[in-house]
């Protein structure tokens, strides 16, 4: 069999990587986890230094990955999967989710018709307007029970009512402990596991159709898996700097990456475009708010200091933008967020003993509940200033408030002034805020929070169809390729519905690895 090597159209990221390590770092979310250098160039078969041959190679350990690897085993294929990260870093992105998934829409606290997958898929395609694939949405809700079933049955992993995953018995986070369950599962089956191994080409026959994959380690070895076929499962491209600007065109130093390895370049994706591949929808993103980058994002400073409905939001020259209530919905918050070039958040020293006395308005996850005191909340904001954060800042007025934000004290002065001015008169008459979100802000001492719009990953990839099978340009599937997860683009259309389906991502994760193997089997293996 002639082997074709192909070439990448898009840089990897060198630059990035550094920098979106060190961002996830300053939020505590940085494994010690080792990962491969960059691979630019295609390696002449005499540098290939390890060949393996397989059936079915799966590139990428997270939920998707594991799931195609742990189901495509279960059918009997001999599986091999590689991964840029080292063992210990095994997991991704995956090792910090919370939900499995719901086939309902709603919220975690009111989901609506479990089970139901003539509602689910309705209330999926009518949020995205039809901009995502009905066929694929039409079988994904239709098979969401089946895997989430499969996930327990089969997996051995568990999760309560509202889809939560369960910890482990030591403590481990639901997303590690899930992890973790289907890594030793997958040994069990046989699946070998190649870290340190970065995919970065593809390998095709005279025909076209997808052999294997060339890997490279971080000390420059390569590594060819020769398999009947290939699923991208890489994590999407949220840390590669030139990727993302391209396509969302918000400007990468804008926003953070929240809970990323670092390691999310864009392989699979610029792998795919190499043999023609189309992409659908590349600029989704699921944007999660803003967040204090160096402060725990599920602590009192963060949800209740700038993640309120009741406060002020400006951007950098000092003007409110939007009705702070957009900030329960992570899509509305990231795309409005996302037009700034910086986000702040006023409040004053009411604001703070409102906190303290009667709780959070705005419902963040599970963090904080409405109507529950957060005593602590001065607290955790006198220790931030204590140790100078450059984030948090306290002021007697609002002139001064505006000279530490980097703002115009005139302009955030006349802006404030504006907006009491709304209270009084119980009418937003910019954004149209509700009347019970209205809360002057005029007693001193005022405090500010120089905030980073957040994201937990992109969520367009390469177009697939309803088996997870990767379209090229003619509309036609590439033979031997699949994709899923972040690597994937049909479930979502430019935004994320999280809103509404609490946990998509998650499950599509499971769904999109589950079609991929099971075709892969089931169907392609036949026609060799």
């Amino acid at each position: 069999m002639t082997q074709e090597l192909s070439r990448r159209s898009f840089l990897l990221g060198s630059t990035t990587l550094g920098a979106a390590a060190l961002a996830a770092s300053a939020l505590g979310l940085v494994p010690e986890a080792a990962h491969a250098d960059e691979a630019d160039e295609a390696a002449p078969a005499g540098d290939v230094t390890a060949t393996y041959d397989c059936d079915f190679v799966v590139c990428g350990s997270g939920t998707t990955g594991l799931c195609a690897a742990t189901r495509a085993a279960e059918l009997g294929a001999k599986v091999i999967l590689v991964d840029v990260n080292t063992e210990n870093g095994i997991g991704g992105n995956s090792r910090y989710v919370e939900n499995i998934g719901n086939v309902a829409m709603g919220t975690d606290n009111a989901l609506e018709n479990v089970g139901a997958a003539d509602h689910y898929y309705d209330g999926l395609a009518s949020y995205h307007r039809y901009a995502s694939n009905t066929i694929v949405t039409r079988r994904y809700a239709d098979d969401g029970e089946k895997v989430r079933a499969w996930t327990t049955d089969f997996q051995g992993i568990t999760y309560n009512e509202k889809g939560k995953y369960d910890h482990g018995e030591d403590g481990t986070s639901g997303g590690l402990n899930a992890i973790y369950t289907m890594y030793q599962l997958a040994q069990d089956l046989g699946v070998q596991f190649l870290f340190d191994a970065r995919a970065y080409q593809l390998l095709t026959n005279e025909a076209g159709a997808v052999t294997g994959v060339l890997c490279k380690s971080r000390t420059g070895e390569i590594t060819q898996v020769n398999a009947k076929a290939v699923d991208l499962c890489t994590g999407g491209f949220a840390a590669n700097k030139e990727m993302f600007e391209h396509y969302t065109n918000v400007p990468y130093d804008c926003v953070i990456p929240r809970g990323s390895m670092g390691t999310q370049r864009g392989d699979g994706l610029n792998m795919g475009l190499e043999l023609g591949a189309l992409l659908h929808h590349p600029e989704a993103i699921n944007y999660c708010s803003w967040i204090l980058p160096g402060h725990y994002n599920k602590g009192a400073l963060t949800v209740c200091g700038v993640n309120q409905a009741d406060e002020i939001f400006l951007n950098q020259d000092g003007r409110r933008f939007c009705d702070e209530s957009v900030i329960k919905d992570w899509t509305l918050s990231g795309n409005i967020g996302s037009q700034q070039q910086h986000v702040f958040a006023v409040i004053d020293q009411a604001f703070v003993d409102k906190i303290m006395a009667e709780g959070v308005v705005t419902r963040r996850a599970n963090y904080f509940e409405p109507g529950e005191p957060v005593p602590h909340f001065q607290e955790e904001i006198d220790a931030a200033i204590v140790r100078d954060n450059p984030r948090v800042f306290k002021a007697d007025t609002i002139e001064e408030l505006a000279e530490m934000l980097g703002m115009e004290p005139a302009a955030l002065k006349a802006e404030v002034d504006k907006y009491n001015g709304y209270c009084d008169g119980g009418y937003d008459h910019d954004f149209l805020k509700a009347p019970e979100f209205l809360r002057k802000m005029d007693t001193p001492p005022f405090y500010g929070f120089r905030c980073l719009l957040a994201f937990y990953n992109t969520v367009g990839g390469l177009k697939v169809d309803e088996y997870a099978r990767v379209i090229r340009n003619d509309f036609k599937p590439i033979p031997g390729l699949y994709a899923g997860g972040s690597d994937a683009g049909a479930l979502f259309g430019p935004y994320y519905d999280v809103s509404c389906a609490p946990g998509s991502t998650q499950l599509w994760a499971r769904v999109s690895g589950y079609w991929a193997a099971d075709h892969a089997v089931n169907d392609y293996f036949p026609t060799l």
